[in-house]
């Protein structure tokens, strides 16, 4: 997957220009390139960087869609409402199905257990219809395993002995869900194969105009590493895959200023617990009537998210002391026995879930939605909201529909593969490393050569699993930059300062907050 010049990408006409290079960008551009569409894919950072890389992690079941919020009787006095969560629980258990049938390198299967108490806001009763109609909704003949325990055998579940208040549990339901293993890797998969089906694909491109002429846009694009490139390139149709920053391009290249999307930001700390909860998550209901995770982690768990509505700097978001205190209050609510405090924790990171805009909640709908901005002024112009991680592949083809109703292709089609690459088999095989174990020089190598790697941050956090490791890669990084600055051709000066770029990085973006 080369990094072409602007002036190469200028050379060419496009069918679809897709802007932002995270999960639901790559998706489309797969979809869109294995449909004969010629595609080039963008994105003013690196591919998933942004919320992809930020996620909880989850491909899940699509249970949470099913939750009312406040009452049960909500969805039966919004009954649009419900027809939303039914169908995004449906698209969540196809897409468990499929990513994990297909994707086995980058997916991890885990247990998951929900307590259920007498002052809860949901019975049993309510909780075994939940899965029931998950089943329903799901692919025929796919199950989550699932398992209720009752009063009499809670002991059968690691972590009842953890749990507030056992006199008033109920019990306690156990199911099967996965854990993407590297939401970068995915990404960089799926852009690798629509690459191979003949997509441009260019990372720290950034699109900071967009005009229409001759039936066509033209995108000026500028390199966004401060190497002077600029370029205008053509396409028939654009993708505004910005996520969070859907609105903002969209105001900026039509200047149309309508709200499309809400910003949730979302915290999680990474912490160590007892060696009896690893493989299991928990998944519980805060005070204030929020979904909280507790989820294993190589050797650690990672707990949260918050759901706050976000507008500020999007490119500097970071976890507060005071939202740490709040998942620390809530966890430590839950499972009263863990005493957890900040000098628990390993590290923190945050992120801004786009979510489809409702002038009736402030925290949005889950909708995924596709808009047509030619009412805005923008003929040919589309903008995603919604989309979680877990179904790009459904809102890639959904994306690639709606292109489909309005551009005819203009290649012969190709046949996609789902299949994860050779690098991230090899990746999966290497399994956990250990603080201070480098991965082996051949394969940094190879990834450098062909992933569009254009800095040592790049490759610790969005091509290899480093950066989610509990060193986060530090304990090896002088070791790993020495291989990557022997084929970038950094001299030494070069390379010390990768090296504080991504410790500095970490800091500010990953702090733990022990001394804040």
């Amino acid at each position: 997957m080369q990094r072409p010049s602007l002036e190469a990408i200028a050379r060419d006409t496009y069918d679809v220009a897709v802007i932002g290079g995270g999960i639901n960008g790559a998706g489309a551009a797969q979809e869109l390139a294995a449909r004969g569409y010629r595609v080039v894919v963008v994105d003013k950072g690196d591919f998933a960087q942004g919320a992809t890389s930020r996620s909880s992690r989850i491909l899940h079941c699509g249970l949470r869609h099913l939750a009312p919020g406040k009452s049960v009787w909500e969805f039966a006095l919004q009954p649009a409402r419900f027809l939303v969560a039914c169908n995004n629980a449906r698209k969540s258990m196809d897409s468990q199905k499929q990513i994990s049938a297909t994707l086995d390198e980058l997916v991890r299967p885990f247990q998951v257990c929900f307590p259920i108490y007498d002052d809860g806001p949901y019975t049993p009763w309510q909780v075994d219809a939940g899965f029931r109609l998950l089943k329903m909704l799901g692919p025929r003949h796919y199950t989550l395993d699932y398992v209720r325990h009752t009063r009499k055998t809670l002991d059968a579940v690691p972590y009842s002995r953890w749990l507030r208040e056992r006199r008033k549990l109920q019990g306690i339901a156990v199911f099967r869900d996965y854990q993407f293993v590297s939401a970068g890797r995915m990404v960089i998969d799926t852009l690798k194969d629509a690459y191979r089906m003949g997509a441009v694909v260019r990372n720290y491109t950034q699109c900071r105009g967009a005009r229409r002429a001759g039936g066509a846009w033209h995108l000026e694009m500028v390199d966004t590493l401060g190497q002077g490139e600029a370029a205008s390139v053509r396409a028939q149709l654009v993708i505004n895959a910005t996520g969070p920053w859907g609105d903002s391009m969209t105001a900026q290249w039509t200047g149309d200023n309508r709200q499309r999307m809400v910003g949730l930001k979302g915290i999680h700390i990474a912490v160590k617990l007892p060696q009896d909860l690893a493989n299991w998550g928990l998944m519980s209901i805060t005070r204030n009537g929020e979904t909280l995770y507790c989820l294993p982690w190589k050797g650690m768990h990672y707990i949260g998210p918050t759901r706050t509505p976000y507008s500020h700097n999007l490119d500097a978001v970071v976890a507060t002391a005071r939202e740490v205190d709040w998942v620390l209050g809530e966890v430590n609510y839950a499972m009263p026995g863990l005493g957890l405090m900040r000098r628990d924790i390993l590290f923190t990171w945050a992120g801004v879930q786009p979510v489809t805009f409702d002038g009736d909640d402030p925290k949005g709908t889950r909708a995924i939605r596709i808009h047509d901005l030619e009412s805005a002024g923008a003929p040919g112009m589309l903008m995603l909201t919604g989309g979680p991680i877990m179904t790009f592949r459904i809102v890639g083809a959904e994306l690639a529909d709606a292109v489909s109703r309005r551009l005819a292709p203009s290649v012969a089609p190709r046949e996609l593969c789902y299949a994860a690459s050779a690098i991230s088999a090899q990746l999966s095989a290497l399994g956990n490393r250990l603080p201070g174990e480098s991965i082996p020089a051949a394969l940094l190598r190879d990834i450098v050569a062909a992933e569009q790697v254009m800095n040592l941050t790049d490759l610790c956090l969005h091509r290899t699993h480093m950066g989610d490791d509990s060193d986060q890669g530090l304990d090896a990084i002088e070791a790993t930059a020495a291989v990557v600055a022997e084929l970038l051709g950094w001299d030494p000066a070069r390379m010390h300062a990768e090296v504080a770029h991504y410790r500095d990085y970490l800091a500010h973006t990953f702090p733990d907050h022990r001394a804040s």
